[in-house]
C-alpha cells in the first residue's frame, strides 16, 4: 500500500497544532476567552506588529508610503478538518463549522441605532454565536469602494499579515457585508465593553492567513439582550477606512466621550 508521506506529514503536524479551546459543552475555555478580552481591551497587553508596506496605505497609492500603525497579533482558534481523521458528528473541535444555531432576532431599536441583533435565549458566556459573513476583497478593492463613497460594512483580516514578512497583494484581504452577508452586519457597536468578541478560526486550510472571523459571548447574555462589538474604530483617526459615525453605544468606556 502506498502512503503519500506529504499528506501524512501535514496531518500530523496539524493535529499537533490543535489545542482545543473548547469545552466539552462546546464553549470556549475561560482561560483561553479571557486571553482573548485582555488582548483585545488592554493595551498594555496587545502585541503589536509593523507590516514592512503596510497594506493599508499602500493601497493609497501616494507618492510616500507613511509608516504601518501596527496590527494587534490575535491568537485564533484551530478547528479540526478534513485531513484530521476525526468524524464531523462526534468531533468537539469543529464548533463554527456546525454553523449558527443559536435563535437570534433581527430588531429595530429604540435607542436611534437603527437596525440591531438580539438573542431569544440566554448565551452563557463563551458561547459562538455566529461568524462574519461579507464579500471577500483585497485592500485595494476596499479603498477604491471608499473613494467611491460607497459605504461599507468591512472588517479587516489582518491576524496574520506580517507574520512572514511580505505579502502578495492577493493576501491582504478582508470582508464587506453590504452587498452579501449574513445577520451579523445588523451587530451594532459597543466601544471596548461589547458582550461579544471576534477569534479568528482556521478549519479548511493550514495556512493561516486564510480564517474566519466567529464572534463568542465574552461573558453571560440574558434573552432579548441585544448583541455587540467593538468594531475597533479610532474615532481620531481621519484616514481611516471606516465612515466616522456618531457613537450611541451607550458604554461609560465610549471613545467618542
Amino acid at each position: 500500500m502506498m502512503i503519500d508521506v506529504a499528506s501524512l506529514a501535514l496531518r500530523m503536524a496539524w493535529i499537533l497544532a490543535v489545542a482545543t479551546a473548547y469545552t466539552i459543552d462546546g464553549l470556549l475555555r475561560n482561560d483561553f476567552l479571557e486571553a482573548r478580552i485582555s488582548e483585545a481591551r488592554d493595551p498594555q497587553k496587545q502585541v503589536r506588529e509593523l507590516c514592512v508596506e503596510c497594506p493599508l496605505n499602500k493601497a493609497k497609492k501616494g507618492e510616500r508610503l507613511e509608516s504601518c500603525k501596527g496590527h494587534i497579533k490575535r491568537r485564533g482558534i484551530k478547528e479540526c478538518w478534513t485531513k484530521c481523521g476525526c468524524g464531523k458528528s462526534k468531533c468537539g473541535n469543529r464548533v463554527v463549522q456546525g454553523g449558527i444555531h443559536k435563535r437570534l432576532e433581527v430588531f429595530f431599536t429604540p435607542n436611534g441605532k437603527g437596525w440591531g441583533l438580539r438573542t431569544l435565549e440566554r448565551l452563557p458566556q463563551g458561547s459562538f454565536v455566529c461568524e462574519y459573513i461579507g464579500e471577500i476583497l483585497t485592500i485595494p478593492e476596499l479603498y477604491q469602494r471608499s473613494l467611491d463613497n460607497e459605504l461599507t460594512y468591512h472588517v479587516i483580516l489582518d491576524a496574520h499579515w506580517v507574520s512572514n514578512g511580505r505579502l502578495d497583494d492577493k493576501k491582504h484581504l478582508c470582508l464587506d457585508g453590504k452587498r452579501y452577508g449574513n445577520i451579523s452586519r445588523f451587530l451594532n457597536h459597543r466601544c471596548r465593553d461589547a458582550n461579544l468578541i471576534e477569534i479568528p478560526v482556521h478549519f479548511e486550510t493550514p495556512d493561516r492567513h486564510y480564517y474566519h472571523l466567529a464572534f463568542f459571548t465574552t461573558r453571560d447574555i440574558k434573552a432579548m439582550e441585544e448583541l455587540t462589538w467593538d468594531y475597533g474604530i479610532d474615532f481620531n483617526d481621519d484616514d481611516s477606512l471606516m465612515k466616522p459615525f456618531d457613537c450611541l453605544c451607550g458604554s461609560s468606556f465610549c471613545r467618542k466621550l
